[in-house]
């Protein structure tokens, strides 16, 4: 029991540094994105037990309800998201499932989502940080002149500051180009750091758009000399009220416990254990793991 632990801890280890890894394999051109309103402030929902997953794992038939009107899962599965999901319900049932079937016995899922589209959208990230610029992949070094790859980290950024500024000066200008003397460099050796551990910077792009609620970047002499060093500080924290599930080979683990597996100083950045990791959207992790999947979830696999 000892050696399966051990192996288990060693291959999530693995997953959070397979992040850097994966890509890798496919080099992608550096992704601008901008940001600049604030986060709303959504409704905590309650978190139902793992009591779920024994009756969702039943066997039975779905059927879907999309605030309180029948629906496809087609039209549920686009529909429902991190960022507008409210309450979910799952009910056991007798139901048609077409006009040519007998009522029988299916595993009802009722979504409840915001009906004001803008209070349902994907917050924009809070930090002194409006634009940013991901690098990374297989890049040329001029000094041994071959290709090498590089973990996903943040190349270039601008100042919320900065920008807000530009803006009253340019108006609508600025919202068809930025400025190049607005965009600051960062390197790629910069320490980042997500809710008080240090992670690779690629598990702060994994997250980006997910459940990463702030970022800053500091390159002041004070902060850089708390942290050890002269290459810049990059600073986030996660959403506390919207965190999806994290599956790892099919047992639940924490966004806590994972980040703790991911200190850039307890594993080297190779994974020694092959992984795939996605994000799986609400009604499917509903489907699969209850209630407690309403906000979806991380799933790391071992790669077969």
């Amino acid at each position: 029991r000892m050696k399966n632990v051990f192996i288990r801890t060693a291959a999530l280890a693995g997953a959070c540094m397979a992040i850097a890894g994966v890509s890798a394999q496919e080099p992608q051109k550096p992704e601008a994105q901008l940001r600049f309103d604030q986060a709303q402030r959504e409704e905590v929902a309650d978190q139902a037990p793992y009591s779920d997953l024994a009756a969702a794992a039943a066997g039975r038939p779905f059927a879907y309800k999309l605030n309180k009107k029948r629906t496809t899962e087609a039209v549920a599965y686009d529909a429902v998201t991190l960022w507008n999901v409210r309450k979910v319900r799952v009910k056991n049932r007798r139901m048609r499932l077409s006009d040519t079937t007998r009522r029988e016995k299916v595993r009802l899922l009722k979504f409840f989502t915001e009906r004001s589209r803008k209070k349902g959208a994907r917050p924009h990230l809070l930090g002194n940080v409006a634009g940013y610029n991901w690098f990374g992949g297989e890049q040329y070094d001029p000094k041994s002149r071959k290709m090498r790859y590089v973990p996903k980290y943040i190349g270039s950024y601008t100042l919320r500051e900065e920008y807000e500024a530009a803006r009253k000066a340019l108006g609508n200008e600025l919202m068809f180009k930025v400025p190049d003397e607005l965009w600051r460099e960062l390197s790629d050796k910069a320490v980042y750091e997500l809710d008080g551990v240090r992670v690779p910077g690629s598990i702060f792009q994994f997250i980006d758009g997910l459940v990463l609620r702030t970022l800053e970047i500091h390159t002041d002499d004070e902060t850089m000399a708390r942290y050890g060093t002269d290459q810049g500080v990059v600073i986030g924290d996660i959403y506390p009220d919207r965190r999806p599930l994290v599956i790892f080979d099919g047992e639940f683990s924490t966004l806590e416990s994972w980040l703790k597996m991911c200190h850039t100083n307890a594993f080297s950045m190779a994974a020694a254990v092959p992984m795939r990791y996605f994000y799986m959207l609400p009604v499917e992790a509903v489907q699969k793991y209850g209630r407690p999947g309403k906000y979806g979830a991380i799933c790391i696999e071992l790669a077969e």
